[in-house]
């Protein structure tokens, strides 16, 4: 099923949210002085740019084949990757700034990067599964 105006109108709107959201992680690359900050958005930018990608060539032309091939399967490893180093990397500096700022905050933390390391590691298992899967030949009887 075709539905052209659909897909641009999806396209339009996720192009449009990311670019606000991206413009707003480059605004604040501009006036942080930490690398490990500069790090973190990059890591973030990159990650959004990677999913836009995949997001872009799975709407333009969407087929499970697609979605099975190994140019995705390492698109979406690398995102994964560097999503969940992103978040090491903002999780320890969380952890030992100064001052957390909120009490409870060091626990929020460390739930959403075990939430996050669980996500990674099903990433991983699916496209380990799907590339196996594709491995297997029929075999001959006979």
């Amino acid at each position: 099923m075709n539905r052209l105006p659909l897909k641009i109108w999806f396209i339009v709107s996720l192009t449009l949210a990311l670019g606000a959201i991206i413009a707003s992680l480059v605004y604040r690359a501009t006036i942080t002085t930490s690398v490990g900050s500069m790090v973190v958005i990059v890591l973030i930018i990159l990650a959004i740019l990677g999913t836009y990608a995949l997001l872009l060539y799975l709407t333009i032309r969407p087929s499970l084949k697609k979605l099975k091939s190994l140019p995705v399967a390492i698109l979406v490893t690398l995102i994964a990757t560097g999503a969940i180093t992103d978040a090491v990397i903002h999780f320890f500096r969380f952890v030992f700034s100064p001052d957390p700022h909120i009490p409870f905050g060091v626990i929020v933390a460390a739930l959403l990067l075990a939430a996050g390391f669980g996500a990674y590691l099903l990433v991983l298992w699916v496209i380990w599964s799907v590339w196996r899967a594709g491995k297997k030949t029929p075999s001959k009887s006979g």
